[in-house]
């Protein structure tokens, strides 16, 4: 049997059944964030190949899961048949992922 929620329309009192078999679909893009560094043009423009950027994120504070643009864990890098990948050690809080939109 598929998984559902209810969700109550507000003042009108009707509820309309969500199907959340129906969005399990959906792709979503996930990416990896290191750090970020704002630089100026002249400093970008002396890179060389073997150049180091610096980010702003100290060595053990992991990286930071997107999912569409938007924060929603916490990992550390892990290697894995000579791959890189994320393993997940925090998921944020709904309620914080809500704060963080506005």
């Amino acid at each position: 049997m598929a998984e559902q929620e209810h969700i109550n329309q507000g003042e009108t009192g009707a509820e309309q059944t969500v199907n959340i078999d129906a969005i399990l679909d959906i792709p979503l893009e996930i990416s990896v964030e290191m750090g970020r560094v704002t630089l100026p043009l002249s400093t970008i423009s002396r890179f060389a190949k073997g150049s180091v950027v610096e980010f702003n994120k100290e060595l053990d504070a992991g990286v930071d899961v997107l999912a569409n643009g938007r924060v929603f864990a916490k990992g550390e890098i892990v290697s894995a048949d000579g791959k890189l990948g994320v393993r997940i050690v925090d998921i944020i809080s709904e309620g914080s992922r809500i704060r963080a939109l506005g």
